[in-house]
Order: structure tokens, then C-alpha cells, then sequence
């Protein structure tokens, strides 16, 4: 087994996705600092909580930012304000190589227990602009800090954190992908050691195993279909927000990624024949059937192959013809995303109420300007017929 590690971004998630990729990563670190520091008292508006994470509260994050330092260090309304204002003049317009969009100099986690652990952490994508984007995120609440110590007395600073030292790997995704790769996508984080930030940051990004002669060919599908998979669960855990059920195949609407037609009179471009046989054959791999050559051409191993699953689906053609957008795709791929779905383990993660800090309102309101989509099924449709796209491109 080989591993390739990359950014939810890198590996072709749009930005809304891999935003959401990352408060999961904000949740699954904060279970663990809290465990690291033998429990964590959080902190709330109007509270004495020690602990601040920077997840959805009841109001912006800069105002929450500027609550607990107020207090925490015992300001007064007027620094209250000057905090939350000044922050928000940190405000950035929306940067492209930023993986998840970051807009705010509020810290992932402080925490403030004078003489015992004074310090804060960042948590971003891995790559060299995440790392980057951590690093300016860091100055800029050092200054913030500096510049408070600087008249009030009493003002106790915060430190870049190095007392909690992750290096965890999480497996939460796990199957013989397409019938023909066994592989499993883990979510790996770490304190980061690199020079240009050396303290404070926690990077993270998603890896995968797979036999080395496929890994290149199919790592970041693998990852995409992993994210895919997460993100499904999650919403369907979040059943206050959405019911249950959303963003399940059943809903899914989305154009062929195939050129033409499949099947004993079809055109049978190679590419589009290479998508079907390795469609079916996560089909057959998960029904416990032999699998068939991914090679390309059209024969009767295909046809019958293909007629075995119209059969099982209970299709009206089950003669092995396939058209662009028919029903025979759409139950193929279907059959193929709740196959992905259903390998999705996020039971590591602690997955209780993280459905709803994923998906549920965000008090800063969203920017139309830095989203693809702003409705959330319409999103996840466009996201998953792009992997689709792709995989039928690098099959």
C-alpha cells in the first residue's frame, strides 16, 4: 500500500466543501486538546468558561472573540467594542489559495488559565498557502494582543501554543473502490513543524492507501468520494436542520459525464466504455459477482455484465444498452455514490451535534461572493456530477 496526502482543495473539493471539511477538523482537535489538558471548561457569552473555540456561537466571531477577552482579562465595554471593531478591519476579500476562505484573525482555540496555560492555536490546511494564511492569521492576533498589553496593567498575553502536540491519523472512509482498489482515506493532523510558523498552528489534510501502481490514477478521486461520503453523513445526522435524508443519491439531479451511447449498437468511445465497466464492477464487487475487464472495448463479458445489473435494478431494458442520462445510468451511478456513502465510518470523530455546527446557520452571514452556490443541494449536486466528470475522465 502507498499513501498520497493533499488539501480537501488540492484534491478538486470546491470551497464549500472544503470549509466544511475543515470545522470538521476544528471539532475533532478540540476533543482531543480538551482530553490532552485533562478537560476543557468552554467558554459562552455571559459565561466563565476558560476554553474559547472559534465555532458557531450566537453571534459573530469577532464579537465572540472580543467577549472573552473582555472577560476573561476584565476590559471594559470600550475595549469590549475596540476588540470586535478592530477585528473586523481584518476583514480580507476572498483569496483563492486559501482552502477555506479564512476572513477572520479569531484563533481556532485559546485558552486563558494564568500561570498554568496561556496560549492559542490556529488550525489550517496543509499546503504552502494554508501554512501561510496561518502564519499572517497569528502575527495578526499577536499584534492584537501586544497592542492591549500596552496600557492595561493587568492585560495577560497569549502565547503561540506548544503544550498540546497532536500527530493522529483518522481512518473514516474504507472500501474496494470501484471493485478493483482496495484503500482507505484517513484524516491526519499535527502540530506544525515547519520554519516559517514553527508554533501556534495545527495543519491537517486527507491521505490515502491504495495499491502503488493505482495511487497516482485514482488518489484524489478516492479522496473526493471520501469527502463526499463524510459530508452525506454528516447532513443526515443533522436531522433538526435538514430532515434527515438530504444530499442523498435519491435527490441527486445532473448531467451525463458520458460522450455517447454504450451497449451492443452504441458508439462505444473507449473513455465512456472504461466509466461503465468500472461502474459496474463496484456494482458487482459489493453484490459479491466477478469482476470484469476495465479495458475499454465493448464485448459480450460488458453486455452480459451490463444486463446482469439492469436485471437485478428491475430496468425495463436489460438487453445492455445504455444511453447518456437513461435510467440504466442513473441507477449505475446511484448505486455507485450510496455504495461510497455507505463506506463512511465517522464514529471516531465523535460525531454528536457535529451535523449541526457543519451545516447549520452561520452568524456571520455568507459573503455571496465568496460561495459557488448558496443553496446547499444544489452545491453538493455540482460537487458530486464534477467528481463524476472526473472519474469518468481518469478511469
Amino acid at each position: 500500500m502507498a499513501k498520497f496526502c493533499t488539501t480537501p482543495r488540492a484534491a478538486g473539493a470546491p470551497r464549500w466543501a472544503a470549509a466544511k471539511v475543515g470545522t470538521v477538523v476544528e471539532w475533532v482537535v478540540r476533543q482531543e486538546y480538551c482530553f490532552n489538558k485533562g478537560g476543557c471548561n468552554p467558554y459562552q457569552r455571559g459565561g466563565s468558561g476558560t476554553d474559547f473555540f472559534d465555532e458557531q456561537s450566537d453571534t459573530t466571531r469577532c464579537r465572540f472573540l472580543a467577549s472573552f477577552l473582555a472577560t476573561r482579562q476584565q476590559l471594559d465595554p470600550v475595549d469590549e467594542g475596540f476588540i470586535s471593531g478592530a477585528c473586523e478591519q481584518r476583514k480580507k476579500p476572498v483569496d483563492p489559495n486559501d482552502d477555506e476562505n479564512e476572513r477572520f484573525a479569531v484563533p481556532d482555540i485559546i485558552t486563558h488559565e494564568p500561570g498554568v496555560r496561556m496560549e492559542f492555536y490556529e488550525i489550517k490546511p496543509n499546503s504552502a498557502e494554508g501554512r501561510e494564511a496561518a502564519r499572517a492569521k497569528v502575527e495578526t492576533f499577536l499584534s492584537l494582543v501586544d497592542f492591549l498589553a500596552v496600557d492595561r496593567p493587568g492585560f495577560e498575553k497569549y502565547r503561540k501554543g506548544t503544550l498540546f502536540d497532536p500527530d493522529r491519523a483518522i481512518t473514516f472512509y474504507q472500501r474496494n473502490y470501484l471493485g478493483i482498489v482496495p484503500c482507505k482515506a484517513s484524516l491526519h493532523y499535527r502540530r506544525a513543524t515547519e520554519s516559517e510558523i514553527a508554533q501556534g498552528v495545527i495543519v491537517y489534510e486527507i491521505c490515502v492507501e491504495v495499491d502503488g501502481e493505482l495511487l497516482e490514477a485514482f488518489a484524489k478521486a478516492i479522496i473526493v468520494s471520501a469527502i463526499i461520503a463524510a459530508l452525506a453523513a454528516l447532513a443526515a445526522a443533522a436531522a433538526v436542520v435538514f430532515g434527515g435524508g438530504v444530499l442523498g443519491p435519491a435527490v441527486l439531479a445532473f448531467d451525463s459525464p458520458l460522450g455517447g451511447s454504450v451497449g451492443p449498437d452504441g458508439g462505444n468511445d473507449p473513455q465512456d466504455v472504461r466509466y461503465v465497466q468500472a461502474l459496474v464492477n463496484d456494482w458487482r464487487a459489493v453484490t459479491g459477482g466477478s469482476l470484469i475487464a476495465i479495458d475499454g472495448s465493448f464485448g459480450e463479458e460488458t453486455a452480459g455484465a451490463l444486463s446482469d445489473f439492469q436485471s437485478a435494478a428491475g430496468l425495463e431494458d436489460t438487453a445492455g444498452n445504455l444511453t447518456p442520462g437513461d435510467a440504466t445510468e442513473t441507477e449505475l451511478e446511484s448505486t455507485h455514490l450510496n455504495n461510497l456513502m455507505a463506506a463512511a465510518d465517522l464514529s471516531e470523530f465523535q460525531v454528536e451535534g457535529l451535523g449541526d455546527i457543519v451545516f447549520g446557520e452561520d452568524p456571520d452571514g455568507v459573503d455571496p461572493e465568496l460561495e459557488e452556490e448558496q443553496d446547499l443541494q444544489t452545491a453538493f449536486n455540482a460537487f458530486v456530477q464534477q467528481y463524476l466528470q472526473d472519474l469518468r475522465d481518469v478511469v
